[in-house]
């Protein structure tokens, strides 16, 4: 008994199945010789002794290092108001951008495409839990012949009819089927939490673009007011050079100047343009223009974003949450490709009316009925099942991978968030100082020049310092919002893990037919 106890690894796996070990490609298709077939025998002997051992265990995802705090975290990292548990409308309270986002969400083709494939995997739930249950045909025949000429009963007639309700009931003796189910359901419920991680993305995505319009606006704003003092200052060069008090290199200088501006202009304005067309589509629109009525400054900056605690991120982060799933999907996948192994017992059934007269066919004394159990087991298959238990075993170690390597992606892009979020905070500080020292230095240049104390090289100078500040002051402007964004969508946008299995298309409940 000992030798068939050890035909069993690992609370199930069958001699030769091991996690790390691919099938000896060379023996596959070899040919079984007798005691390798009693060998095989005894091993599904033995399992049958042990089917108790079969269960599956219970699930416990990889262990990842997670640090204690974030390392750019505000003090309050523990407050109530985390950006964990806020969504982009209650950060950002504009009515044109809560808008924009509900029509991404509503009409745009990621997020609709992400929700039908939540629906095919709750479909395919359904459709391996009706595995499990029994199925129920209705047949019938009826068959009118006359006998060849060269039989004893030549010209006769004869006739035959059937009328039967048969039935199918594989039993789930090992919970093979029960473990495909639990299989389905993870699958299903990693694609909803894929679809939530898209939903993310996508408002994320909105809210981006929508800052990149703000900006281009403004710098629109910035370089049209530029591209008109610059055509002034043009023609009051051409005035003075006219009566000899400036020179050429001035009127040239400043049609540069007045041209740089005019070039700027244009490349702001096709970007614009580019930016509105990706926006529209993200929308589900054909690319046009997107309506907006703010502008970059009267949109405020969101302070005190705390960012909760790093653990929390595991149950915050949708693709974490998509890829914990999957992992309960290998492992029940593991599970079934085991029990493969094992014997199945079918149960069929036949009941309905058999007679030799068609007009007879429903009376009492034609009826019948069968009951049939069969118990198959396989003895040799080429290495499939073996093959099927490698596979799964393969694709659960991959999958174990890809969970670590989204977990700290995950941290990295919430450290990435803060320290973006942190450091241009006080970029833009600084370039609000650099752009109103500048504005003041023009003023005085302008003055000084027309009193005849400095020379036109220098309001130039001044002007394009201004020019190039304000700018910059408002590319800040944007990145510190694109990084609130960033830190939004790292942090997991406000969704928990608790919203599974809540959204309005409910639970797939079986078929209409």
């Amino acid at each position: 008994m000992s030798a068939l106890l050890t035909r069993w690894q690992a609370c199930g796996r069958p001699e030769g199945i091991a996690p790390h070990t691919a099938p000896a490609v060379s023996r596959r298709f070899a040919r079984p010789s007798p005691l390798a077939l009693a060998q095989r025998l005894g091993g599904i002997l033995s399992s049958l002794l042990l089917t108790g051992c079969l269960g599956m265990p219970a699930f416990s995802p990889p262990t990842v290092e997670t640090p204690a705090q974030w390392r750019s975290t505000p003090v309050d990292a523990r407050s109530e108001a985390a950006l964990t548990k806020q969504t982009l409308s209650s950060i950002y309270p504009v009515p044109e951008l809560d808008a924009l986002i509900s029509e991404a969400l509503s009409a745009g083709s990621d997020a609709r495409i992400a929700a039908e494939r939540v629906t095919l995997a709750r479909l395919q739930v359904g459709l391996e839990a009706a595995s499990a249950l029994p199925q129920l045909n209705a047949a019938g025949s009826a068959i009118r012949q006359r006998a060849p000429g060269f039989l004893p009963d030549a010209n006769s007639l004869s006739e035959r009819g059937t009328l039967a309700l048969t039935s199918s009931w594989e039993l789930d003796l090992w919970g093979r089927l029960a473990d495909r189910t639990t299989a389905a359901r993870s699958t299903a419920e990693s694609a909803e939490a894929t679809a939530a991680a898209v939903r993310i993305s996508v408002a994320a995505q909105v809210a981006s673009l929508y800052f990149d319009l703000l900006d281009l606006d403004t710098r629109q704003a910035i370089t049209a007011e530029t591209l008109s003092g610059r055509a002034q200052s043009l023609r009051l060069i051409q005035a003075r050079f006219d009566e000899g008090i400036a020179s050429m290199l001035d009127v040239r200088q400043a049609e540069s100047l007045l041209a740089s501006a005019a070039q700027s202009l244009a490349d702001q304005q096709r970007r614009g343009r580019q930016i509105e067309h990706a926006l529209s589509v993200l929308l589900g629109r054909t690319p046009g223009s997107v309506e907006r009525a703010l502008t970059l400054g009267e949109v405020s900056v969101p302070q005190h974003l705390p960012a909760g605690l790093p653990s929390d991120l595991l149950l915050r982060r949708p693709d974490i949450v998509a890829a914990e799933a999957a992992l309960r999907a290998a492992q029940a996948d593991i599970s079934a490709a085991r029990k493969a192994y094992l014997p199945r017992l079918t149960l069929t059934t036949l009941a309905g009316f058999i007679s030799p007269d068609l007009g007879r066919l429903v009376l009492g004394d034609r009826f019948a009925w069968s009951i049939e159990p069969a118990v198959g087991v396989s003895i040799f298959d080429g290495g499939r099942l073996r093959a099927g238990v490698n596979i799964a075993e393969s694709q659960q170690r991959l999958l174990v991978e890809q969970y670590k390597a989204a977990v700290r992606q995950a941290f990295r892009e919430v450290e990435d968030a803060l320290a973006a979020l942190t450091f241009l905070s006080q970029q833009r500080i600084a370039s609000e100082r650099v752009a109103l020292a500048n504005r003041d230095r023009l003023r005085i240049v302008e003055a000084r020049f027309l009193a005849g104390i400095s020379s036109y090289f220098e309001v130039l100078d001044a002007e394009r310092q201004l020019f190039d500040s304000e700018l910059a002051l408002s590319q800040l402007t944007r990145d510190v919002h694109q990084s609130v964004i960033q830190l939004y969508r790292a942090l997991g946008g406000g969704w928990s893990v608790s919203e599974l299995g809540t959204r309005e298309e409910g639970p797939f409940t079986g078929f209409d037919d």
